[in-house]
Formats: C-alpha cells, sequence, structure tokens
C-alpha cells in the first residue's frame, strides 16, 4: 500500500521573480525494497552514498509509545527515529502485523526531533490510511534535509498489534537524494547535484536527465537550484522507485553573480554577449555562455566515467521558468547531445511575454532549424500570460518544420502551478524516457555554424 498525499496550499516564496516552489508530495511503491547488501554488492564503494535503515518494535515496545491526538483521534506515537545533523531521510516502510479491528498508519517526519514543534505543522505527517496486516506502507516526504520521523498508529479498541517493522532510506550530505559536486571548467567552478539510479546495476547503462532551474535557484550554495519547481526533485520524490525511471540525474546550479563568471565570458568578455532584440536577457543561460558550455562539458565528462554506465543516446533535458528559456539554448549548443526535451513554461526568443513577430518570428525560424530533429514537448499554464505566448510560438514553428514537438496546456495553472503538470505527470516521463538519439533524424544543415553569436 502507498500513501498518496492531497493537494495542499505550500508557502511559496519568490526568489529573483520567475519561480520558486516546494513540490507536491508523493508516495513509493510499496514493493519491498532491495536489502542493503545486495545494493552493496553491485554498487561502486564510490556510488554508496546512501543506504537502508530499519527498525523493529515488539508488542511490548509499542504499548510504550506516547498517547497522543493527531487530527482530533487517539493515537500511539513511536519514539523519534533520529539521525545526526547532515544525514538525510526518506522513503519511509512501514509494516504492521496486527489481528481484529483497525489500524491506521501516518508517518511524521520532520528537520527538528521536537514531536510537540513537529505536530505544529500538519503537513509534517501523511494522511492516516488503513494498514494491511504485515503489508508495506509506503510514504515519501516531498522535503528535503529532513532527519527526524515518528510512526503514528491509530488502532481501533479491538485491534491487538504484534509487531511494527520500520524503515527509511538514508544518506549524507544530499538534498532529495542529490550529492554535492563541483566541476572546474574553462577557469570557473561550476556548482552542481548528482543522483544515482537507485538500484545501480553496472551491467547496465542509464539514461542521464539535466535539470535547469528558474532564476530563484541561482547561487553559489548549490542548494536553492534543487528547491526549484525541477525535474530533478521530482526524480527523487516521486520516481525514484520506478525501476522504469531509472537513472543518472544532474542539477547544476547558474553562477547568481558575475563575479563567478571567468575571463573571457559575458560579462567580463564576449562570449555569450546577449545579442538584442533576439537574446537581450538572461545571459547566464546563453548557448556560448559560460554556463551552457561548462554543463555540456560536464555531461561529457559523465559520459566518459566508466564507473557510471551512462547511454550516450538518452541524454535528456529538462527546465522550468529560466531552465525553460535554457531549453533553447541547450539543444542549439547541443545539437548533437540530447535525445529529447521536457521544457516547462519558458520561451524561445525575445523577452517573456512579448509576441514572436516581424525579426522575432523570422529569426525564429532559423533558430528552429537547428533543434528541430530533437523531440520536444513543450508545457505552459493556461494563466500563465508570461510564458504561455513563448511556448506557442516555439511549437508552432516546430510544427511549421516538421519537427516533433507537443505542447500540452496545463487548465487554470499559473506559472509555478504548471509545473505539476509538467514533472507530475508519469506519461510524460514515460515519454521522455522513450526518446532515444540513434532514432531521431540527422541533425540538418546549422544556419549558424559559428554558434548563434557567429556570423549565420
Amino acid at each position: 500500500m502507498m500513501i498518496t498525499y492531497p493537494r495542499r496550499a505550500f508557502v511559496i516564496v519568490l526568489l529573483a521573480a520567475l519561480c520558486l516552489c516546494v513540490p507536491a508530495l508523493a508516495a513509493e511503491p510499496a514493493s519491498a525494497p532491495a536489502s542493503p547488501a545486495s545494493r552493496a554488492a553491485s554498487t561502486p564503494s564510490t556510488m554508496r552514498q546512501w543506504e537502508e535503515i530499519s527498525r523493529r518494535f515488539s508488542e511490548q515496545d509499542v504499548a510504550k509509545w506516547t498517547a497522543r491526538e493527531v487530527d482530533g483521534k487517539n493515537c500511539l506515537i513511536s519514539p523519534v527515529m533520529e539521525r545526526p545533523v547532515g544525514d538525510e531521510i526518506n522513503h519511509y516502510r512501514v509494516n504492521v502485523t496486527f489481528e481484529g479491528g483497525q489500524v491506521d498508519v501516518s508517518v511524521l517526519h520532520a528537520g527538528s526531533p521536537i514531536l510537540a514543534e513537529a505536530l505544529k505543522l500538519p503537513y509534517l505527517h501523511s494522511p492516516f490510511v488503513p494498514a494491511t496486516s504485515g503489508q508495506d506502507v509506503a510514504v515519501t516526504s516531498p522535503y528535503s534535509g529532513e532527519r527526524c520521523s515518528w510512526i503514528i498508529l491509530r488502532p481501533s479498541s479491538d485491534a491487538r498489534i504484534h509487531q511494527v517493522n520500520y524503515s527509511c532510506w538514508r544518506a549524507k550530505g544530499t538534498l532529495y537524494g542529490h550529492e554535492a559536486r563541483t566541476f572546474d571548467f574553462d577557469g570557473g567552478k561550476l556548482r552542481y547535484r548528482l543522483m544515482y539510479p537507485r538500484d545501480y546495476d553496472p551491467k547496465k547503462a542509464y539514461p542521464l536527465v539535466l535539470s535547469v532551474h528558474g532564476s530563484g535557484g541561482s547561487g553559489s550554495d548549490n542548494a536553492k537550484n534543487m528547491e526549484m519547481v525541477i525535474l530533478g526533485t521530482y526524480l527523487f520524490t516521486h520516481y525514484y522507485n520506478d525501476p522504469e525511471l531509472a537513472c543518472f540525474s544532474i542539477v547544476p546550479q547558474i553562477p547568481g553573480s558575475p563575479d563567478a563568471i571567468p575571463p573571457g565570458y559575458f560579462p567580463k568578455g564576449d562570449k555569450g554577449k546577449p545579442t538584442p532584440p533576439y537574446h537581450s536577457d538572461w545571459a547566464a543561460v546563453n548557448e556560448n555562455g559560460w554556463y551552457v558550455q561548462a554543463t555540456l562539458a560536464l555531461i561529457q565528462s559523465l559520459l566518459k566515467d566508466p564507473s557510471m554506465h551512462i547511454d550516450p543516446d538518452r541524454v535528456y533535458y529538462s527546465g522550468f521558468s529560466l531552465g525553460g528559456k535554457g531549453c533553447w539554448e541547450f539543444l542549439k549548443a547541443g545539437r548533437d547531445v540530447f535525445a529529447g526535451a521536457l521544457c516547462g513554461a519558458g520561451w524561445a526568443i525575445g523577452s517573456p511575454a512579448q509576441p514572436v513577430e516581424g525579426v522575432l518570428a523570422e529569426r525564429l525560424k532559423l533558430e528552429v532549424q537547428r533543434y528541430k530533429h530533437i523531440p520536444v514537448m513543450i508545457v505552459a499554464g493556461e494563466k500563465d500570460p508570461m510564458m504561455r505566448p513563448g511556448s506557442i510560438a516555439v511549437n508552432k514553428e516546430l510544427q511549421a518544420q516538421g519537427g516533433k514537438s507537443t505542447y500540452i496546456e496545463v487548465p487554470g495553472a499559473d506559472h509555478v502551478g504548471s509545473n505539476a503538470g509538467a514533472w507530475g505527470q508519469i506519461k510524460n516521463l514515460q515519454w521522455l524516457f522513450q526518446q532515444n538519439r540513434a532514432k531521431n533524424p540527422a541533425p540538418g544543415p546549422d544556419p549558424f555554424p559559428k554558434g548563434e553569436y557567429g556570423n549565420p
């Protein structure tokens, strides 16, 4: 059995204008996880940044649990399962063996071990669901960096609990399952996060998914990039246990200060310099800019890493908001790299909300020639006046030139809300993971052989 959280109103903090939110909560499949021993046997030592931890409670142990009302009903709450500061736990499983009556199960998860404080925030415990004796109930938290959890049981008066088994995923220093890394490129340091497939098999080759965040994730902390409405977080909270979506995931952080850009690149040089009126803003994600070039170099480095076994024909792009703008810049710069792309709430040319007409429309025709061979799914919210026009425009041009593109408009969704229509729909992920570079048409002649900022 798995628990799916209801939609809730979360506090959304907008950083640097475009997007930042907490992703929707999700549930794990309730299939039994592989044992820690079997995973360790198949996983290289450099990739063992996580493990399964477990705890068992006897009937006598449960009788000593704290009795307290939760959601207005009498419950039993386990002692806190606490990990050291810097650990992250998630993907909980609770198995209750009982006879008679009914036992409802919930998991309370938080970053602090103080029970009273955690109970003040109702969204920190999963919805109660009736357990089946001897079967797992699986819960996934939507939050990163949590290190404390409690089991909450709501037994009927005629239920007798014999045993409770608990397990969870645990790692050190991760955010949404992604560990912090850096990559040196051309005099600068690219900060990024990396997640491995859950049950890595060195005999298999896995896809690589690139997630580019919105403007609010820019900086140098290698943390805000993971708090955005990006596919990378969903790959951990929603799809981590789905073997069909097993992959490597990288989330590079866009530098938040010009000081982080090395000489030669805009604004310290001409590489990646904005070209009004076509690409007059967001220079950090311009095709020849340092961030795009560093990320493409990182991808090539990972493809060559013999311990990672990445399928070079299954490298996928995903991005939201500013990352949606970045979609088209990356597809131009890496036209022979990506097998497919999922573009959320972005724009391809001009500025957000700017009508694509006149010189912009003519220029877009040339630019689409450069990436029309790459299948793209484009998602925008019905009530997103900034990104919807540009999303429609690039899809229309792709369709006119025979490109394999799909446009999805999320009914009633605003800018941030449209992310659920992109990453929250498993069919979209299944489509993305079916794309294969070897099956795509060969790239056509490049109307900009020297790059977007060279001469046509």
